[in-house]
């Protein structure tokens, strides 16, 4: 019987000599290895690469909790909204970025914008704001931190993570999402940097100056926001131990910026539609 042996492959054929199963492990190790530098990179990066994910990735990870927040056609919602669509028009937002006001019916005197564009107003600085372009500049300045991602740049590396995972699954996003948002995702209060502070004023100063043609207003929020504090007893901590500016360092800075840009620092005041005002008395004497 002659004896069989394995024929020799043609040059051009593409015969590897490394054996599979070693390939396969080679693979693999490049993998984990790949995956460990991803990582490391969202542990040390988070923030700032967050910043950079599609924004429909940030929009599909808040769709749960927004959901729970439906728009609403009162009297003030409706001016809410029709404002900051006014000002995010002269704002240029990212492509495919649109803002939704949310009204809360609280006596808190705050403002702020979360994940995916939402910006909560409360009811307890509205009714302490003097007209509607001191209203305008909160609702900018807030517009302004979901104009540069800041939200979503705040939460860090965790969300970061679940951001991608939702590009790759919807349901591992969501997951991932909801073990670090929690169940109240949608209305978080989120710490922002002074940088990050700085540069939503920047943002809505130019916006209010935009769209009223002149920056009156831009300083009464950041008043009437100390003076609501120091009712309470709350006094401002040293610039070094804040990350917030301090008021009176805010107030001199945005009129510099009044000054260097060559905006008119005040000129006629709109006042805030009579229904609207009526509308948050009665919502305290029902209370």
């Amino acid at each position: 019987m002659a004896e069989y042996s394995n024929p020799q492959l043609p040059d051009e054929v593409n015969n590897s000599d490394a054996r599979p199963l070693r390939s396969f492990f080679a693979m693999a190790a490049a993998v984990v290895v790949l995956g460990a530098g991803a990582a490391l990179a969202f542990a040390f990066l988070g923030g700032a690469l967050a910043r950079h994910l599609p924004y429909a990735a940030e929009v599909s990870l808040i769709g749960p909790y927004a959901k729970q927040y439906p728009p609403r056609e009162g009297p003030v919602e409706i001016y809410l909204q029709d404002l900051v669509d006014r000002l995010a028009a002269r704002m240029s937002l990212p492509e495919g970025m649109q803002i939704q006001v949310h009204y809360v019916d609280e006596e808190v005197v705050n403002a702020f914008a979360t994940l995916g564009g939402h910006v909560a107003m409360y009811r307890g600085l509205l009714e302490k704001l003097p007209d509607e372009n001191a209203l305008a500049m909160v609702l900018a300045h807030e517009v302004g931190h979901a104009r540069h991602r800041h939200p979503i740049a705040s939460l860090g590396r965790g969300i970061a993570f679940a951001a991608v995972l939702s590009l790759v699954s919807a349901g591992a996003g969501s997951g991932a999402a909801e073990s670090i948002l929690g169940q109240s995702g949608m209305l978080t209060l989120l710490t922002f940097s002074r940088a990050q502070e700085e540069e939503a004023d920047v943002a809505g100063l130019a916006a209010l100056a935009a769209v009223y043609g002149h920056a009156g207003g831009a300083t009464e929020t950041f008043r009437v926001m100390s003076a609501a504090a120091a009712e309470k007893g709350v006094r401002e901590p040293p610039k070094f131990l804040s990350t917030h500016p301090v008021t009176k360092a805010r107030i001199e800075r945005i009129e510099r910026m009044i000054a260097q840009n060559g905006w008119q620092s005040d000129g006629d005041r709109t006042p805030i539609p009579r229904a609207v005002r009526d509308a948050l008395k009665s919502a305290t004497k029902t209370r």
